[in-house]
């Protein structure tokens, strides 16, 4: 059975202990701090889904991660609390990023995504948030931070 376990504010499938999964017990996915912004990192490269995670857990965000599309949308769907931002490969399995952007933003509109990728065969479109793949820790604070200094305030 799969579960979900927490390491320092990120969310990752693990085996799970129960016949519940801690997904489906949302009191276990709260922050320690109530005002923490929340971000959901989406990539199946884990190197690249562990950088962005300490990169952001280092700068006071409480992170979310999923190693898929599909996994992310259940994360994104199960989630008791705002979601700030989502952060997302293009390149995942199961569903793809402008596929999990598109039904993110259905069940939670207004949340702002910001696609990455290192492989492009046709960009985003301009309106879509884009940062290319390998990038430096700042630039990634950087864009997060305008990313959700340009989002509306979040509802719950």
């Amino acid at each position: 059975m799969l579960g979900f376990e927490s390491h320092c504010g990120n969310w990752r499938k693990g085996e799970g202990k129960s016949d519940k999964t801690e997904m489906e017990d949302p009191k276990h996915l709260r922050s320690a701090r109530p005002d923490q912004t929340v971000i959901l990192v989406v990539d199946d490269e884990v190197m690249i889904q562990n950088v962005a995670r300490i990169t952001l857990e280092a700068d006071g965000y409480f992170i979310l991660t999923a190693h898929d599309g599909e996994e992310a949308l259940h994360i994104s769907r199960r989630f008791p609390g705002t979601i700030h931002a989502v952060l997302s490969d293009v390149r995942i399995p199961k569903i793809v990023g402008m596929q999990l952007r598109e039904r993110i933003l259905k069940d939670r509109p207004g949340v702002p995504i910001l696609l990455m990728s290192g492989f492009v065969d046709v960009p985003p479109p301009s309106n879509v948030p884009f940062l290319a793949k390998p990038f430096p820790p700042a630039l990634l604070i950087d864009r997060i931070r305008k990313l959700l200094a340009s989002a509306p305030a979040p509802t719950v």
